[in-house]
């Protein structure tokens, strides 16, 4: 028998009911026959999960949520759920650290007892009509039903500096176990976002299936929240928010090891694609991040990052998530068009800027002049920039650009190359200007050659 799934509980769902994992969809009729449900055998009362972790990344975000593909089907028809729009809400990127608040009650779970399929579903499988089972019954079958509720708030703290995001979620994690802490937690959050040189901000989602409250607004506020959430969902408040779904082949089937549904290919491709369709959605964030705080990167070689390349960038990213939403859709429709995606979120990560280490304050301008601004490590009339330089000033939280890079260009029926080529011999600021520390100095650099020549 293989591994049980818990899925989001939509309208339509109903024990007994087939389902098919890969659309998202229940059948219109019943496969079981006599779904008669019922209660476990318990004590009674509500079972309450409460977690708190730390998470950074899609997959992550979405398994605190419970809606990781490999155990929910979310890469199927339960990315139009509410649960998945919220988790969409949240948009991830790498400079982002995600407590994640989580409380699941559980008020009853009612499960069918001894599962039999209907007589109309035995004779498809008797007379090996299989691909008509599929179609009628899906490729499994609702088992059970959660009532209760879960409520979830997702902190999204950002900062240029990871310690200081692990700092502010951890302060948010021991405010939820220590009242004390929590009745302050607002005015301390705030009080290090006013001192923070990182662009220091926390936001809140908060998704809530059953329970009727006000809606909270304070960080403080989502923790008692989550506190009293049993509370909200008993007796009447509560709702069905979760079915248990089981294969098949746990039934009485007839045939020997029949297997009708060899969808192993199909749920692995699909499983591929989606976690590449979370890694491109994740880079079209960090773009966006990187387009909005320029300030703060630099291209590897120390330059200022090109808006104009990062909206291209953004642009081809798109058009992949587009193309992979398709193929997703497809290859859930029909395994023949099933095929892993061959480009690679590296193919555009390895090109993005980069962050400069956030160094606040003034730092006073260093004599560039008489500087070799430019190398040639590999070829006489190469040049790419002076390594040396570059580091230094990066310590300082300073990069320069060269405002007359085609004096290095080589005239064929020019001159013989100067020794001294590319010396800094302009400086902008001077020497010992007091500037913001990630300001852009621009200097000029002396040519390759006295005479260039005529253009050839």
């Amino acid at each position: 028998m293989g591994q049980q799934l818990k899925i989001p509980f939509v309208s339509g769902m109903k024990v007994g009911l087939g389902f098919d994992l890969l659309t998202g969809s229940p059948s219109s009729a019943r496969v079981i026959v006599n779904p008669q449900a019922s209660p476990p055998q318990t004590g009674g009362g509500q079972t309450v999960t409460t977690t708190f972790r730390l998470v950074q990344g899609t997959h992550s975000l979405q398994e605190a949520l419970g809606l990781s593909a490999a155990v929910s089907g979310s890469y199927a028809g339960f990315s139009a759920t509410a649960k998945m729009q919220f988790a969409n809400q949240c948009a991830v990127t790498q400079y982002c650290l995600y407590a994640v608040l989580a409380v699941e009650v559980i008020n009853s779970c009612v499960t069918v007892d001894a599962p039999a399929l209907v007589p109309d579903a035995t004779d498809l499988l008797t007379t090996g009509k299989t691909d008509i089972f599929r179609e009628r019954f899906g490729n499994r079958y609702i088992s059970g039903l959660k009532s209760g509720g879960e409520y979830y708030a997702v902190y999204r703290v950002q900062s240029f500096d990871e310690q200081e995001r692990t700092d502010v979620a951890a302060q948010i994690s021991a405010s939820f176990h220590n009242p004390a802490l929590r009745a302050n937690l607002n005015a301390a959050v705030e009080s290090t976002k006013s001192t923070s040189r990182n662009e220091l901000n926390v936001n809140v989602f908060v998704y809530s299936a059953g329970g009727i409250s006000e809606t909270e607004t304070e960080l403080s506020e989502m923790i008692e929240k989550a506190h009293k959430f049993p509370n909200l969902v008993s007796g009447g408040q509560a709702i069905p928010y979760q079915v248990l779904l089981d294969e098949y082949n746990g039934l009485k089937l007839p045939g020997d090891n029949l297997n009708f549904f060899d969808q192993e290919q199909q749920t692995e491709c699909l499983l591929f694609n989606s976690r590449l369709l979370n890694d491109f959605t994740t880079l079209v964030n960090d773009i966006d991040f990187i387009r909005k705080h320029l300030d703060r990167f630099h291209n590897p070689d120390g330059s200022p990052p090109d808006d104009v390349a990062l909206q291209q960038a953004r642009q081809q990213c798109l058009a992949i998530v587009d193309q992979l939403t398709r193929a997703i859709s497809d290859c859930t429709r029909d395994a023949s068009t099933c095929v892993h995606f061959t480009q690679s979120p590296e193919d555009f990560t390895n090109r993005l800027p980069i962050l400069r280490e956030p160094r606040p304050g003034l730092q006073r301008v260093p004599r560039l002049i008489g500087t070799k601004a430019v190398m040639s490590p590999e070829h006489p009339l190469s040049f790419t920039k002076n390594r040396v330089v570059v580091d230094l000033l990066g310590e300082q939280g300073l990069y320069f650009i060269i405002d007359n890079p085609e004096v290095l260009d080589f005239g064929a029926l020019g001159s013989d190359p100067l020794p001294d080529a590319g010396t800094i011999v302009e400086q902008t600021p001077a020497e010992g200007t007091s500037v913001p520390r990630g300001s852009v100095l621009h200097v000029r650099v002396s040519p390759l050659q006295e005479i260039f020549g005529p253009e050839v």
